[in-house]
């Protein structure tokens, strides 16, 4: 293995679009081959990107949810055929927001029921919509707390964007996840996925909800500005997808360390066991979570995303399924996901590669994470 090109990908390429820092881990069969940390955490002062710098990992943060959603599939307590009413009642009479051939609208009633796996694979018809009027008045009720469970069920007052199981849309549906992993435990999602997943693992940094202690170490937030082709500071704790102090987001809310997060990459490159021979999920279980579960018209509203191409979704997570079409070169099976702030995680069963990348910067998705697996499956022969 030589990991030149890599090394000058994220030293050279990735600072010349204006990525302030970076730090990127590699495991090939349980073991580390590869870290390196480029650039600056703060560009104005020159500081270094720390080696226990924590990161808001936004959409990372799926795959632990579909992670602990699988354990309670595999432990009979969901079906993926499950109806969400049966567990969340807000959930039966469910409407939808149509746009009629003259360009009216109409909100009319789901023609169908809103489906376990319709959340877990994106096609339940949820938007991303942050200011949705039910998350609005759940803020106003409980003084900015917001429950996981009063957001869950508010996001079931308002239209869907069609009905479920007809497309595919990235929304808030991983929210809902979240929400049903804390009502069938009957944990917190924090807690649960501390005990089940974190712990299990030797994940001992990874955790919902900002403190002081953690302000201290979280990297510091940066939003790509298209006119300046700049980085853009932003304030440490912005997280516009934790609505409150009380809430878990399922889909955008954990805070992490690369060493962290690695560590859950390796144990899905491993079919569910850990590198400390721990296991979180059975082999069948992770197969589940990388197998695509779209249909052809869900598949070309996911294509459309640049860097789906080539891809289909399973739960949570794009699957290889055609790696020619992009000129991708990972193998057919890889899985994974990326965050606002292009951190990104990969798992390969096989190749046996586990990769973690931690930026925190907005933006560049299409152009940073394609370019980066490339240069990174180069390196590994």
């Amino acid at each position: 293995m030589n990991f030149s090109k890599l090394k000058d990908f994220l030293d050279f390429y990735l600072p010349m679009l204006g990525v302030p820092g970076s730090d990127t881990v590699i495991y090939k069969g349980h073991e580390e081959v590869f870290r390196h940390r480029s650039g600056y955490d703060n560009v104005k002062y020159r500081t270094p990107v720390r080696e226990d710098a924590l990161y808001n990992i936004y959409s990372c943060t799926k795959v632990a949810t579909v992670v602990a959603a699988l354990q309670l599939i595999e432990r009979g307590e969901i079906m993926i055929t499950d109806p969400v009413s049966a567990y969340f009642p807000e959930y039966k009479d469910i409407t939808v927001r149509v746009k009629n051939a003259d360009g009216t609208t109409e909100i009319r009633p789901a023609k169908n029921p809103l489906l376990v796996k319709h959340l877990l694979s994106m096609t339940g018809g949820l938007d991303y919509d942050l200011n949705r009027p039910g998350i609005r008045r759940v803020k106003e009720r409980s003084a900015g707390c917001c429950p996981t469970l009063d957001i869950v069920r508010a996001l079931a007052e308002d239209p869907f964007v069609f009905d479920p199981g007809a497309n595919y849309q990235y929304s808030l549906c991983l929210d809902v996840v979240g929400g049903l992993v804390e009502l069938v435990s009957g944990k917190k999602l924090g807690d649960y996925m501390r005990d089940n997943i974190f712990e299990p693992l030797g994940m001992k940094n990874t955790s919902f909800g900002l403190t002081d202690s953690k302000l201290a170490r979280l990297a510091t937030q940066y939003l790509y500005d298209d006119k300046t082709k700049s980085p853009r500071e932003v304030a440490k704790d912005y997280n516009p997808f934790v609505f409150g102090s009380e809430y878990d987001s399922g889909g955008a809310g954990l805070i992490s360390t690369v060493e962290d997060q690695i560590l859950l990459a390796d144990a899905l490159t491993h079919l569910g066991m850990g590198k400390n021979g721990n296991r979180i999920l059975s082999s069948y279980g992770t197969n589940l979570m990388r197998t695509n579960i779209l249909n052809q018209v869900q598949m070309n509203t996911f294509n459309n995303w640049v860097q789906a191409k080539g891809y289909g979704y399973g739960y949570g997570v794009r699957t290889n399924m055609h790696p020619e079409d992009a000129g991708n070169l990972m193998p057919v099976g890889e899985f994974g996901w990326d965050g606002a702030r292009l951190s990104y995680i990969s798992s390969c069963p096989e190749s046996g590669i586990s990769i973690f990348h931690a930026e925190h910067m907005g933006a560049l998705h299409g152009t940073v994470i394609p370019r980066l697996r490339n240069v990174i499956y180069s390196c590994m022969d």
